[in-house]
């Protein structure tokens, strides 16, 4: 047996060389001139040209012949280089172009010519080219085959026949005449019966050490690399990949990218090539090819480019190719300073010989020059290499690393083998340890299992971005409030940018400062990605196709104030400014005390978020052990405790959750931590709403704004664990870390592009039944993660008609490509489709005066007189509100119709309500005039009242900004004006108690009321700007007919506006006090992310809200109505009628008894009531969508004296024929008949008063009324005072006569008290303010005296006299009641209004609220 040993390899050198950065190729410096008179050179005229390059450049150009052609032509070959008359400085790689290897494919050929004389000409000039020729041995051959191109013809896009000019003289494509590495061996030398020019070049390229190469066609347009051919013989249609196949693909695409026609991969008919690359087998299948020959029987890379479509078209082209190829010609050549290079040398520093220089996992060794150099192309990473020679021990393998646009210099020695008896050498395995341990680290990660400060978190990113720069990028986003910097630390072979198709992933950590685990386990993953890449398959190709963003700690300042062992505090968990950075971001549904402000590293974090095309995140947290997905909060926290609030992507969140869960060893199991041993999460996830709510949490923002789908891991159940357990941690969760990074590769994704080819940025892009969209990059590349399935995937875009194409996710889960492209859409076209033909809503818009509105009104009115009346100055609020009224013959009695109202401008800072409130009028006339079934439904049924101007304070502070547009722009997304108001708005000023008499609002807020107390709308449509959402009033009852009206608008948007900021308006407070002091719901649709959008996006808003408007205008289409009627066909007019599960009394009409209800599709109890002369009558309705179900009733008088009808008295429900269907206990109620008085207590706006107290002076009696509001009393025949008293309103009397023959009905209708203290609210809050001021000036008094002197008023210690007053007084102060002359009302204490939502929720909570509520 022969005996090897081991010889250490001796690293001499290890350095980088940088190209300069590439410059401006179009500078005005450079020189030219060779494109004037454009023409092709023929072979002499070449010849000429080159020998005069040569005289005129003697320092820079050396003319060489290669060869000969068949016709003896010499196959020409020009060298440029700084040291050309030298011999080669070592280590200089060679390059070379190969042109006219088809004498009919001629513009390579040119551009060649092109190429020498640009160099030449620049060179010391250029800085870029000055650097490329002092360190590129570069060879440019104009013409493999001379003969042909003599025999082609200019101006033909085709070969002739029999392919004359295309093959040698010898009729031969030289193209395939080279030897091949599928072809049965042949006879003879490898050059036996070959093509002269074949010979020329494989002795040439077999002789000189030549690094890359490309071979310049023409035909198509595309950049083909190798194989070529495949050993199956197929004539095309299937990649046959090198060993560096992906290298290759990267050389491809730096000669396709810059090329504009060549990038987009479709420049000739026919061509359908990603990116403008192809695999030539895949092409098709080519033998005997110069490409293939280069690479397997040299060091020689080489790639072919079919540079036009034309094979030999016209001279004066030629300007034009050489502008479309200069970048990428000249990219190309720079590309054979990628990898790595160096010297194979002995001990005695000689050179060796054909010593193999081998990159471990990469099957294709290069060998060395007679120089001992060699040079190896690789792609950015790092490489396990050593070099081998015959009679050499092998060197050790040597980590490379190799970055972007760099040359490494490697060198090795080699020591010679020890003989053995037979004189034969065999190489020994080297036995080591394994390469990585067992947490999957090369280095020894024992000093990383650390809590890492801040200062040992900077200098650990810093040394990773250091030592892995080709793969590694650091960023600071921004400032904490201290002042430490917000770090990302971006890994991925493309770092530094996004790159289109390649998705953005993130992940962020430490949010709460004192929630350390995500910290650490970030940090370690850093460590863990760079050190796998280019050894571990599975992280390689993360980072080959995914752009991974980590942010280690997004409060630094909280982390500095936390300590080591920490379990469950909350010391360290909020930013410097005690600020919960998990509730400060805007919140779909609220803005509160802890999101109103928003903090800087909350706004850094937005910036950074909406600054990249994020598809998938993270956010790392710990205090519980769980995988937690939106949402995070419900629309009511009091209301909806404990329920889950599931996003449009539920099901998608749910399996990413257990994407992370099931990949941890423990988080699956679900079991409760110590702290909450009652806490079971099913398969370790949870909704984030159903386990506690959280308002302002940056999880719901990410989905809802920035379209990135995040969860919020809770990774453990002690926030800042021992050190020690650290290593636990890591194997815990590093698989499930890498799981769920992987998962940004689900689903769909593509380019949207315009039918020029241009990326169109901000197209929505939302799959059918899902009204959650998200948004192209600004390349026009999109992502969206579905789960396996059949999808209808729409996008949309502003200016372009949108597209729906079906799609189908495979059900291995992966991800598939789905282009679109867009056509521009015409608005003429759009209007007609969709608007009734009205162009004024999509061509100059504009911002209207409130004049201008007015005359816009009238003007409908004239032109449309049957169903449109302006009205603007007929009673007191009309003169100060004007409203154009729409309804079906206008003149006709509106009594049996509904009574809705369309309204803008509610705030001066909401101007985009005006413009789309008359938008929405002329589309319901136009409709209607056109006949449109559904608009003439619902005009049929009901009175729309359009206000466009409440606020007219808007032209006071509209601004510079353009008030009109003419013709249409087509913004791709919001643009916002600038608005601010330092006067209080008409919406504010609606909740106080009254206006002061000089504010200049006040006769507004009056009218405005007024307007509510007569019209008594069934609802309003409020359009308003500034977020995303619809804002709805509480249902009365529990059947939240409101929030069912409220989601026919929200399913009718296409996709859900997520808004990077929420500007109030009109809110939840505002809307409640409307429905409970007015009786009427309002709406309000938040139609655009802008308060004041600018003017060019207003017809786009109207795009996206005409359907949602008109479906939610079509529900006074659906509900129930009819006439109430006694046994004698008399019309009951003081009926009323009350929907179980709605607490709202329905009156009848004063003059037809008819009564109208607005219900969405269901079944329902209608309870009909008329005194209590009449019996009440339940009757059950079934309501359809889109119908009025009609409902006549008639109620029969009661019978005897008055009695108490007992408890168990059954009433009877009747069906809408009048069939008994059910029986019922009703609990108790009167019946009266003779002589008395009957009637309801109620307020103003026709809500039942209980409990009212009922004086009958005269008798001395005194009666409550009930639960509803009704009351009896039996008396004789007469005359009587009454007198009616309930709490907080104001005592009523009335003088009512009493018939013998049946009981009077009378109604108390009582208003609120506004006396405090027997005193008028005003004269009350002057009184304490007196009062006030005196004991103020009291106590300056005492304070300037005690500073004064040494004594005062008080004692000097106070504490004795007041301890034993003060010791129980802990109760907070509560502000007094302030009526409409507090000046200011802005400064209002809403605290108690605004409070956390989380704290209402877990004080509600059996189980250990004040820790549970402070993990996310």
């Amino acid at each position: 047996m022969k005996l090897l040993y081991c010889i250490p390899v001796f690293v001499i050198l290890i350095l980088r060389e940088s190209l300069s950065s590439p410059v401006d190729l179009s500078s005005n410096n450079e020189i030219e001139d060779f494109l004037e008179n454009p023409k092709y050179q023929k072979y002499d005229e070449l010849t000429d040209l080159f020998k005069q390059l040569q005289k005129q450049y003697p320092n820079l150009a050396k003319l060489i012949s290669v060869g000969r052609s068949v016709k003896n032509r010499e196959l020409w070959a020009l060298e440029i280089n700084a040291n050309v008359q030298k011999e080669r400085s070592q280590l200089t790689p060679m390059f070379k172009y190969v042109a006219n290897m088809h004498g009919d494919e001629s513009i390579g050929r040119q551009l060649t010519i092109y190429m020498a004389q640009y160099l030449l000409a620049n060179y010391g000039k250029n800085e870029r080219v000055t650097k490329l020729v002092n360190s590129t041995d570069i060879f440019l051959m104009p013409s493999m085959n001379p003969d042909g191109f003599e025999n082609s013809e200019e101006g033909m896009c085709e070969s002739k026949e029999r392919y004359v000019g295309r093959q040698n003289e010898n009729n031969v494509d030289l193209n395939r005449d080279f030897p091949d590495q599928f072809d049965p061996i042949r006879i003879g030398t490898i050059l036996s019966g070959r093509q002269p020019e074949t010979i020329s070049l494989m002795t040439w390229i077999i002789s000189r050490p030549f690094v890359l190469s490309g071979n310049l066609h023409g035909g198509a347009v595309v950049a083909s690399y190798p194989y070529d051919d495949s050993a199956a013989r197929r004539t095309c249609c299937k990649e046959s990949a090198s060993p560096d196949n992906e290298l290759f693909k990267q050389l491809a695409l730096t000669y396709a990218k810059p090329h504009a026609p060549m990038s987009q991969g479709e420049a000739c008919p026919h061509d359908k090539f990603k990116d403008g690359i192809t695999n030539g087998a895949l092409w098709y299948e080519v033998r005997g090819g110069m490409q293939d020959f280069n690479y397997v029987h040299s060091n020689c890379f080489e790639v072919t480019f079919e540079l036009s479509c034309c094979k030999f078209p016209l001279a004066k082209v030629l300007p034009r190719e050489w502008h479309l190829n200069k970048e990428s010609m000249i990219s190309f050549i720079e590309s054979v300073h990628w990898g790595a290079k160096g010297l194979v040398t002995d001990k005695s520093k000689e050179p060796i010989l054909d010593a193999d220089v081998v990159v471990i996992g990469i099957n294709h060794n290069v060998t060395t020059s007679n120089r001992g150099e060699y040079w190896r192309l690789l792609l950015p990473g790092e490489y396990q290499m050593f070099a081998t020679a015959y009679g050499y021990e092998p060197s050790k393998p040597i980590t490379v690393t190799v970055s972007k646009d760099q040359t490494t210099v490697q060198h090795f020695i080699l020591e010679r083998a020890v003989p053995t008896k037979g004189g034969a050498y065999e190489e020994i395995v080297n036995l080591t340890r394994p390469m990585f341990d067992q947490y999957g680290f090369m280095i020894d990660p024992g000093l990383e299992f650390h809590h890492h400060n801040y200062t040992d978190m900077e200098r650990f990113l810093l040394e990773y971005n250091s030592t892995y720069p080709n793969i590694t990028d650091l960023k600071v986003i921004g400032k904490s409030v201290q002042g430490r910097n917000l770090y990302v630390f971006v890994l991925g072979n493309t770092p530094t940018k996004h790159v289109p198709g390649k998705p953005e992933f993130k992940y962020v950590a430490n949010m709460h400062g004192n929630e350390v685990v995500g910290r650490e386990m970030l940090l370690l993953l850093i460590k863990f990605l760079c050190e796998n890449y280019m050894s571990n398959d599975r992280i390689t190709k993360m980072l080959n196709t995914t752009r991974i963003h980590i942010m280690p700690s997004m409060n630094p300042d909280g982390y500095e104030m936390s300590h080591e062992g920490d379990s469950d505090s909350t010391i360290g968990r909020s930013n410097a400014n005690n600020v919960d950075l998990n509730r400060n971001f805007p919140d779909q549904y609220v803005i509160n005390n802890f999101n109103k402000v928003t903090e800087p590293e909350t706004k850094a974090m937005m910036d950074w978020i909406l600054s990249e095309p994020f598809v998938l995140s993270a956010n790392l947290h710990n205090g519980a052990l769980v995988a937690n997905y939106p949402y995070d909060d419900n629309p009511d926290s009091n209301e909806y405790i404990g329920q889950a609030n599931p996003s449009p992507d539920d099901n998608v969140f749910k399996n990413l959750a257990h994407t992370y869960s099931d990949a941890h060893r423990k988080m699956h199991l679900g079991k409760p931590c110590p702290l909450f041993p009652k806490e079971h999460f099913e398969g370790g996830i949870t909704n984030g709403a159903k386990w506690y709510s959280v308002t302002g949490g940056m999880q719901d923002w990410n989905y809802l704004v920035a379209g990135c789908m995040e969860i919020t891991l809770e990774l453990g159940c002690y926030k800042f664990p021992k050190a020690a357990q650290l290593p636990n941690y890591w194997l815990d969760n590093h698989d499930a870390l890498l799981s769920y990074i992987e998962q940004v590769h689900r689903g769909v994704k593509g380019f949207v592009f315009s039918t020029i080819g241009r990326g169109i940025p901000n197209a929505e892009v939302y799959v059918e039944g899902n009204n959650h969209a998200v948004r192209t990059a600004k390349t026009g590349d999109y992502y969206r993660i579905l789960l396996p399935g059949t999808y209808n995937l729409t996008v949309a875009a502003r200016g372009y008609e949108s597209d729906t194409q079906t799609i189908v996710v495979p059900e291995n889960g992966g991800q598939i490509q789905v282009n679109f492209t867009l056509m521009r859409d015409d608005p003429i076209h759009w209007a007609s489709a969709y608007d009734f033909g009205i162009t004024e809503n999509q061509y100059k818009p504009e911002y209207h005066s409130n004049s201008d509105i007015y005359k816009l009104l009238a003007q409908l009115e004239t032109r449309y007189p049957s169903s449109a009346q302006f009205e603007g100055g007929e009673d007191y609020i009309s003169m100060t509100i004007h409203s154009l009224k729409i309804t079906d013959k206008i003149d006709s009695s509106d009594e049996t119709k509904f009574q809705v109202a369309v309204i803008g401008n509610l705030f001066a800072t909401q101007p985009i309500g005006r413009e789309i409130s008359v938008y929405l009028a002329r589309h319901l006339l136009q409709g209607y005039k056109f006949g449109d079934p559904n608009i003439v439904s619902i005009l049929e049924n009901t009175v729309i009242t359009i206000i466009p101007v409440i606020d007219v304070a808007f032209e006071k502070i509209w601004g510079d900004y353009p008030k009109f547009a003419s013709g249409i722009n087509k913004p791709d997304k919001f643009i916002c004006n600038n608005i601010s108001a330092d006067f209080r708005e008409v919406g504010k000023e609606l909740m106080g108690d009254g206006i002061r008499s000089g504010n200049p609002q006040a006769n507004i807020v009056n009218a405005f009321k007024h307007l509510l107390l007569d019209k008594k709308f069934d609802m309003m449509l409020n359009f308003e700007g500034g977020r995303g959402g619809f804002v709805y009033p509480k249902s009365r009852g529990p059947l939240n007919v409101h929030e069912k009206f409220a989601q026919t608008y929200l399913n009718a948007l296409k996709y859900t506006q997520g808004c990077e900021n929420n500007i109030a308006a009109t809110d939840g407070n505002l809307t409640e006090f409307i429905a409970s002091e007015y009786g009427t719901a309002m709406f309000t649709a938040k139609v655009s992310c802008c308060q004041y959008p600018s003017i060019e996006n207003i017809p786009f808003i109207w795009r996206e809200v005409i359907t949602p408007a008109i479906k939610f205008l079509s529900q006074t289409r659906t509900g129930v109505e009819g006439t109430i009627l006694d046994s004698q066909n008399r019309l009951l007019t003081n009926a009323t009628v009350r929907v179980e599960g709605i607490n709202v009394l329905h009156q009848v009409t004063p003059r037809l008894a008819h009564f109208k209800i607005m219900l969405p599709p269901g079944h329902y109890i209608l309870e009909i009531s008329n005194g209590f002369e009449y019996r009440p009558k339940m009757l059950k309705v079934d309501v359809i969508e889109y119908k009025m179900s009609n409902c006549n009733v008639t109620l029969m008088m009661k019978n005897g004296e008055i009695k108490k009808i007992s408890e168990s008295t059954t009433r009877t429900i009747l069906d809408s024929d009048g069939n008994v269907i059910e029986e019922i206990v009703p609990g108790g109620g009167f019946g009266i008949a003779g002589a008395g008085i009957v009637g309801f207590v109620r307020d103003n706006l026709n809500h039942p008063i209980p409990n009212a107290q009922i004086l009958m002076n005269d008798k001395n009696l005194n009666i409550s009324s009930d639960t509803n509001g009704r009351y009896m009393l039996k008396v004789a025949p007469g005359q009587y005072t009454f007198k009616v008293v309930a709490d907080g309103y104001e005592p009523m009397v009335k003088f009512t006569t009493i018939d013998e023959k049946q009981p009077s009905l009378v109604v108390f209708t009582l208003v609120r008290n506004e006396h405090v203290w027997g005193m008028p609210r005003s004269v009350f809050i002057i009184f304490i303010v007196l009062i006030m001021m005196i004991i103020g000036g009291i106590i300056f008094c005492c304070c300037k005296c005690k500073n004064d002197k040494e004594y005062g008023l008080l004692p000097q210690n106070p504490n004795e006299e007041f301890d034993h007053v003060m010791k129980d007084y802990n109760k907070p102060i509560t502000r007094p009641y302030f009526d409409d002359d507090d000046d200011d009302h802005s400064d209002i204490d809403n605290s108690q209004e605004e409070s956390s939502e989380d704290d209402i929720v877990l004080l509600n909570r059996k189980d250990s609220w004040s820790k549970t509520h402070l993990i996310k």
